[in-house]
Order: C-alpha cells, then structure tokens, then sequence
C-alpha cells in the first residue's frame, strides 16, 4: 500500500519485521500524514514484553501507538503516561486463560473501563460468545448485552461482572 520512498526509509530503520507496524504506517500515509517519526529511544525501558511503534513521552508511551506483545497479543490506540487510556482495540493471546478474543473500546488507567465489545474464543470457561456494553475496572459493570454460545442472551445491568437485573432469553 505505501510506495514513497519515506515509507521505504521508515520501514528499513524498525527493529524485526512487524507486519503490525508495516500496516500502521500505511494507514498513516493513507490518511495523509506526511512525516513518520522515528520511534522515541526513550520509550525502549518501557518495551518489555514486545515491540511498540507509536507516541512516547518523557521516556514513556504516550498518545497514539501500537504494541505488539511476544504472546501474540496486540494492542492498537490511545496512551497516556504509559497506560492504555482513551479508546483503543486490543487483540488477546491465544493462550489467555480467561478465553478472551478481542476487546474494542475505552480503557482507563490500563484496565478496560467505558463501552466496549469483548468477544471471546470458541473454548473459553465462561461459554460467552461477546458482550457489548459498558466496563468498569476490566469487568462487566452497567447496561450491557451477552451473547452465550448456545445462543442464550441477557440484556440489562450489571455490577461487578454479575447481571443483575434485565431480560434473558432462551433460544428456540
């Protein structure tokens, strides 16, 4: 997708070959950003679980970026002072333990927070097919929506990763 040769400098300058930071830089460039920042060297003592490509400041990450972890997760959006804060998509690890796919939406202080999507894996403890709703602290809390994997749905609120009131619906 990029062709200029800034592109070609940038991709040539990036530690491995991240097919992650590849794509961000496309879409910068389609977006028309005409300047690729090399990464800030300040921002290396906070890497310590995979590569970031992305804003840093004052040694760590900060506004947008992508960071790629060793496990297989990604995670794509908003930093501030080096936590994931504002809206942002994170890829889980194949291995998590919790079962948990895809997560797209708020986060605050690095722990999900705000309205969101959380998808989960086919095999996962739960037997949750998603939930989209709102979060508060990494779990389930205000109005929201629950899709099972045999098809059961909830609608209604939450506290604290349990539904408390609303409607469940059995599938036919």
């Amino acid at each position: 997708c990029c062709y200029t040769e800034l592109t070609i400098e940038a991709l040539k300058k990036m530690r491995g070959s991240n097919v992650y930071q590849y794509i961000f830089l496309c879409a910068m460039f389609s977006l028309g950003v005409s300047q690729i920042l090399p990464l800030d060297r300040s921002c290396e003592a906070q890497i310590r679980l995979g590569s970031y490509i992305g804003g840093c400041f004052d040694e760590v990450f900060h506004g947008f970026g992508n960071l790629s972890f060793t496990d297989g997760g990604f995670y794509s959006g908003e930093w501030r002072n080096g936590l994931r804060n504002g809206n942002g998509t994170m890829k889980f690890s194949p291995n998590n333990r919790e079962g948990r796919k895809m997560y797209n939406g708020g986060w605050k202080k690095d722990l999900i927070s705000g309205y969101g999507k959380m998808e989960w894996m086919d095999t996962n403890p739960y037997n949750v097919k998603e939930y989209v709703g709102y979060f508060e602290n990494n779990t389930e809390h205000g109005y929201g929506s629950t899709v099972w994997l045999n098809g059961v749905t909830f609608d209604g609120e939450w506290e604290n990763g349990h539904a408390v009131s609303g409607t469940r619906c059995e599938k036919l």
